[in-house]
């Protein structure tokens, strides 16, 4: 596979070197993006991928954890020999307790501060008292934390957790594609490069993140016997040349491999 034409200078590698040849150099710098695909297809290593390089290349890098607790990520990651512990996270997870509840709000008191990976899961007590979670909430809370840390590297992981767990389900289409945008808007005049993972709805509806993100990769997995074969696609990119092809991947012992 050959690597397309494109400025190497104003692109973010993704830390996964087929991807980056897929993608010209890497990911065009300052915009969001979206990572889609099924219950283990791999969207979260990828996205933990991502940060690692950001880490590795003295970068500040954000975790917004809304699907796993940040305590389990940095157990899943542990066989990779990747060390994520000073990703500084904003833990928007509402742990088991609240998967168990119909109340609408859930508890996300660790949202009040961004601790890093190490701290979070040195301490696995939740408290008892309860904070809204929205994509308001989270756009406020990082625009505080922006003010005194330049973050370069952005994850929200995932959008489609975000939705369900919201105390306020909003059924108004148009005040949610506006919230969003404004939180994208936001990262962008920062030239903060953003990855968003979202888990495929209604493809006959289009949710506001696939709107406004500029651009999305696809990642797949089937069972053809007892063989599961992974795929990697990236479906748009606004505004560079990108290898439009389906590319096997694996997940390796060192992470996500494109092949």
């Amino acid at each position: 596979m050959t690597a397309l034409p494109g400025d190497a200078d104003a692109r973010v590698r993704t830390g996964i070197p087929g991807l980056d040849r897929m993608l010209g150099g890497g990911l065009p710098r300052g915009r969001p993006y979206l990572i889609s695909g099924g219950s283990g297809s791999g969207k979260t290593l990828l996205a933990l991928s991502f940060l690692l390089e950001g880490l590795q290349r003295g970068e500040d890098v954000l975790l917004v954890a809304a699907d796993e607790p940040p305590g389990e990520i940095v157990e899943n990651v542990r066989s990779f020999g990747w060390d994520l512990a000073s990703v500084k996270t904003l833990d928007a997870n509402p742990g088991l307790k609240a998967f168990r509840r119909t109340a609408a709000v859930q508890e996300i008191r660790t949202m009040t501060d961004l601790r890093s990976l190490r701290d979070i899961a040195e301490d696995t007590k939740r408290p008892e008292a309860v904070e809204d979670i929205s994509i308001q909430s989270i756009h406020l809370k990082l625009r505080q934390q922006m003010a005194g840390t330049p973050f370069r590297r952005v994850v929200v992981d995932s959008m489609t957790s975000i939705r369900r767990f919201a105390v306020r389900s909003s059924n108004d289409v148009q005040a949610e594609r506006t919230e969003i945008q404004s939180l994208l808007r936001f990262l962008a005049e920062l030239d903060v490069t953003t990855l968003i993972t979202v888990t495929p709805g209604d493809p006959g509806v289009l949710a506001a993140e696939e709107i406004l993100s500029r651009g999305e990769i696809l990642l797949t997995r089937k069972w053809i016997g007892d063989r599961s074969v992974r795929q990697i696609k990236v479906v748009r990119m606004r505004g560079c040349a990108h290898d439009p092809e389906r590319r096997p991947f694996a997940i390796s012992p060192q992470g996500l491999v494109v092949g």
